[in-house]
């Protein structure tokens, strides 16, 4: 059968709810996944229908999973979308077929086993598969093949993908033995009666027909690099009691590796590119402050490192704030960008060499909330929904002090997000040691007194003392120095 767009629509759409823990828009599943907008509304409602996902309304509104990823199939997703399932015509419904046949066609028999293991398939390969990080046994077509003697129950293994694996059953003597080890250590707890009874030696013999029997059932195996992971194994048994002998092959039960990977990497892709113009967009608001003579290059990359080195310290002493590594590596990269609002101020203000006065000061205090609202307008998906509220939070927040005394919103405390309470302190130490059209530059000792003594505003207390440990550290005075 051939799917209709819709359905890979369908399956892109869940797959995308998959990654992202928060609430996806229209307009973004549409611009992520380059899906035509006037498709989503269709499919959303036959998702829902299936109880697949959800939706809510109003400003935050948008859709969401309605269950684990881990519990849904490619078979939920596809019958939810396609009219019929049926591979053939004759096995839409129960007792149809074009010659009344249906009891002695071998056509129909051979099509009805060929749908059973299609849909088998595809309802073992759940969301979480597709969206888990690619891992080189995932899709791995094989794993082992094992010769039972059916004389005296001994048994070797003719073939295995994963050494580690027989090498911890090898030891059992008997083939029962090894079923035992190995169903106890690698098969998960709701399959294990069930496997066992399928490959005892009890049962391969007895049960076929003209000496010969092949037989098939799934079951959840433990991944080798995940303890907490199963892979869907098909094991068949093979049996010819005229040689005394039964053939098992152990294999991945996943359908269409292909697919599933291909889409896994164009969906990673996608959310690489969309990141990747994000951070260019952010290199040419830096191009324009430069060219605007509001930052030397020099001074972008020394706020882009005096900002990392405190969030180090802050992430080594006060675990409580949960820093991660991606949290420093942005927020360090996206400081500079704290004074891109000052686009808007007049040039002949912020070049003043005298006092500014009244008006002129309320002007500048302006630029924090004009940066902010530039950032707004950058385009925001879930991929880079972090970097934009870093991004807003460093613009509009940067001049906020600990005391209530900063601009534009009086935040005080822990109201002040800690991206903005870095770079604010960062800003403030760097004015001091650069040259401005208002004052010469402060060397590294006079600056640091000026932002303990509270003359640049009021930091936290946990801030100052990462601040003072980072800058008295030799690669902290080693930048400062190459600026005398």
């Amino acid at each position: 059968m051939q799917l209709k767009n819709t359905t890979d629509y369908a399956i892109r759409i869940v797959c995308h709810l998959a990654m992202h823990s928060e609430t996806v828009t229209t307009s973004e599943l549409a611009n992520e996944l380059k899906v035509p907008g006037s498709y989503i509304p269709k499919i959303t409602k036959k998702l829902k229908e299936a109880n697949i996902i959800t939706a809510s309304e109003g400003i935050k509104g948008g859709y969401s999973l309605a269950k684990k990823p881990e519990d849904i199939s490619l078979f939920d997703i596809i019958s939810a979308t396609e009219v019929t399932m049926k591979i053939n015509r004759c096995l839409e419904k129960d007792g149809f077929c074009s010659r009344n046949a249906t009891d002695y066609c071998r056509v129909h028999k051979v099509m009805l086993k060929v749908q059973e293991t299609y849909q088998d398939s595809l309802q073992n390969v759940k969301v979480a598969d597709i969206i888990r990080p690619e891992k080189e046994e995932y899709f791995e077509p094989s794993y082992a093949v094992i010769k039972v003697n059916l004389s005296d129950k001994s048994y070797e293994c003719l073939y295995s993908r994963h050494h580690s694996v027989y090498q911890g059953i090898k030891k059992a003597e008997t083939y029962d033995e090894c079923l035992n080890v190995y169903t106890d250590n690698y098969v998960h707890e709701s399959d294990k009666d069930r496997l066992k009874a399928f490959l005892g030696s009890g049962n391969l013999t007895g049960h076929t027909s003209d000496g010969c029997q092949e037989e098939s059932i799934f079951y959840q195996r433990r991944c080798e690099t995940d303890a907490d992971t199963y892979l869907w194994i098909e094991v068949k048994k093979c049996v010819d009691e005229k040689e005394n002998t039964a053939i098992l092959t152990f294999h991945n039960a996943k359908t269409a590796p292909n697919l599933v990977t291909n889409l896994e990497q164009e969906l990673r892709k996608q959310k690489q590119d969309v990141t990747e113009r994000y951070w260019h967009m952010v290199s040419l608001l830096g191009t324009v402050l430069n060219r605007s003579n509001m930052m030397e290059a020099g001074n972008r990359d020394d706020i882009c490192f005096f900002t990392e080195k405190i969030y180090r310290q802050l992430q080594k002493h006060y675990p409580e704030y949960g820093i991660t590594e991606g949290e420093i590596e942005n927020v360090s990269h996206l400081a500079p960008i704290y004074d891109v609002g000052k686009i808007k101020i007049p040039a002949e203000i912020l070049n003043k060499t005298g006092q500014l006065t009244a008006d002129e000061m309320k002007t500048v205090k302006r630029y924090p909330v004009f940066g902010a609202e530039m950032i707004l307008k950058i385009p925001n998906d879930s991929t880079t929904r972090e970097l934009n509220k870093y991004s807003y939070e460093i613009c509009r927040y940067h001049h906020e002090r600990y005391d209530g005394t900063g601009y534009p919103d009086g935040l005080k405390e822990e109201e002040i997000p800690l991206c903005a309470q870095v770079v604010g302190l960062v800003v403030a130490y760097n004015d001091l040691i650069s040259v401005r059209v208002y004052k010469p530059k402060l060397k590294n000792e006079e600056a640091i007194r000026k932002i303990v003594n509270g003359e640049c505003g009021v930091f936290s207390n946990k801030l100052l003392q990462c601040f003072i440990v980072s800058a008295m550290q030799e690669e902290w005075m080693g930048k400062v120095k190459q600026r005398e």
